[in-house]
C-alpha cells in the first residue's frame, strides 16, 4: 500500500492540497483541498458522494460548515475500502486540529492511532456503546427510523410482503433490518420480511454496487415483495431504478431509501417509486462537531442522535405517507415515551 502526497503553494496565504490516496486494490482518488483561511485545518474523511444517503449527507455538512465558520478544509474523499489508516495519517501530518471519520469503518484506525496530540478524532455512525480513548464517538438510532419506515412499508404493501436489502453483513447494517421487521410486524404479525445482504463481513463493496442492488431487487419483487428497504449507501441506487422499472399500470413497487432524503435527489422518473426514506441527520452531526471544535466545548465520549433529539426520522417528501401521518406520529411518539421499545443489535 502507497499514499503519495503532492503539496503546491499558491501565493500568500492560499495553499492547495492535491491528494492522490492508493489503496492495495489499486485504486486511486484525487481530492482537492483548499485553504480559504487562517483558521485551524479541519479534515473530513469519507468515501465518495453520489450514494443519495450517507456521504451525500455527511457532504453536505461539511460544506455547509465552510460557508458558516472559520476554517481551512482538508477534503480526504476516496473510493477505496483499504486506506482508512493512510487518511487518518494524513489528516495528521498535514496538520489537522480536527479530523472526522465518516463511518464505523474509521473505529479501528482511530482506536490504533494513539499518537495524535494536536489532532483531535471524531468518529460518525459508530456503534452504540463503542469507546475509543481521547475521540468522540456518534452513533444514530438507526433501528428507530427502520421502526417507522417498516410501519409505513406494512401500512402500504398490497401484498403483505417486503424486503430489506443491505449493503454489508455486519452488527450496524442488521440493526436497519431488524428495527424495520419491528415495525413492520407491529402492523401486520403476518407479513412476509425477505432479507439480503451484498456482501459479507469485513467487504465493504456491498455499499457501492448498484448493479448488485438492482439484482438482489429484482428478485425479491419478482418473488412477491412490493415494497423494499434499502440500507445499502450506493448499491441502493440500484434497488431505486429496479422499483421503477419493475412497476406495472396493474401493480406498483416501491422502494424506501436511507440516510438522506433520496425523493428529492434521485431523477425524477424514479420520485413516484420512492415511498420514503429512513433519514440519519449526518449532516448536523458534522456541523455539529466542527462548532464545538471551534469554540473549545468537543470533548472525548459518546454522542447519541435518536427521534428524541431529531437525530433520525423519516421522510415525508412526495406525499406518499400522508394518508398514514396518524399512526406513523403515533410510533414516532410511542418509541419517544418508551411505550415501543425498538430492538437491536448493536
Amino acid at each position: 500500500m502507497s499514499l503519495t502526497r503532492k503539496l503546491v503553494a499558491i501565493g500568500g496565504t492560499a495553499l492547495a492540497a492535491s491528494l492522490v490516496l492508493t489503496g492495495c486494490s489499486g485504486t486511486t482518488a484525487s481530492t482537492q483541498s483548499t485553504a480559504s483561511s487562517d483558521g485551524p485545518t479541519i479534515a473530513m474523511l469519507y468515501g465518495t458522494t453520489g450514494d443519495f444517503s450517507f456521504m451525500d449527507s455527511a457532504y453536505k455538512g461539511f460544506t455547509e460548515a465552510q460557508s458558516e465558520f472559520d476554517f481551512t478544509p482538508l477534503d480526504l474523499s476516496s473510493p477505496n475500502t483499504d486506506d482508512y489508516q493512510d487518511r487518518l495519517d494524513l489528516a495528521i501530518s498535514q496538520g489537522s486540529g480536527l479530523a472526522i471519520g465518516i463511518g464505523f469503518q474509521y473505529a479501528t484506525p482511530m482506536e490504533q492511532t494513539t499518537d495524535h496530540p494536536d489532532t483531535q478524532f471524531v468518529a460518525v455512525d459508530i456503534d452504540k456503546g463503542t469507546v475509543i480513548p481521547d475521540t468522540t464517538t456518534i452513533s444514530f438510532a438507526a433501528e428507530q427510523s427502520s421502526y417507522l419506515v417498516g410501519v409505513a412499508a406494512a401500512l402500504t404493501s398490497k401484498t403483505g410482503h417486503v424486503g430489506f436489502v443491505g449493503g454489508v453483513d455486519q452488527p450496524s447494517i442488521q440493526n436497519f433490518f431488524v428495527g424495520f421487521e419491528a415495525g413492520a410486524k407491529s402492523v401486520n404479525p403476518s407479513i412476509v420480511v425477505d432479507k439480503t445482504y451484498l456482501s459479507p463481513l469485513g467487504d465493504f463493496t456491498g455499499f457501492s454496487d448498484p448493479t448488485k442492488g438492482k439484482e438482489a431487487a429484482a428478485s425479491m419483487y419478482a418473488g412477491g415483495a412490493d415494497v423494499i428497504y434499502a440500507a445499502a449507501g450506493g448499491s441502493g441506487q440500484g434497488v431505486y431504478e429496479q422499483a421503477a422499472a419493475s412497476s406495472t399500470t396493474a401493480t406498483k413497487n416501491w422502494a424506501i431509501g436511507v440516510d438522506g432524503d433520496v425523493y428529492s435527489q434521485v431523477d425524477e422518473s424514479i420520485k413516484p417509486y420512492i415511498l420514503t426514506s429512513a433519514i440519519k441527520n449526518v449532516d448536523v452531526a458534522v456541523k455539529d462537531s466542527i462548532k464545538s471544535f471551534l469554540d473549545g466545548t468537543l470533548e472525548p465520549g459518546e454522542q447519541d442522535f435518536d427521534l428524541s433529539n431529531d437525530g433520525v426520522g423519516y421522510a415525508t417528501t412526495g406525499g406518499f405517507l400522508d394518508a398514514y401521518s396518524t399512526q406513523l406520529e403515533k410510533a414516532k411518539q410511542d418509541i419517544i415515551d418508551g411505550t415501543i421499545t425498538v430492538p437491536t443489535t448493536v
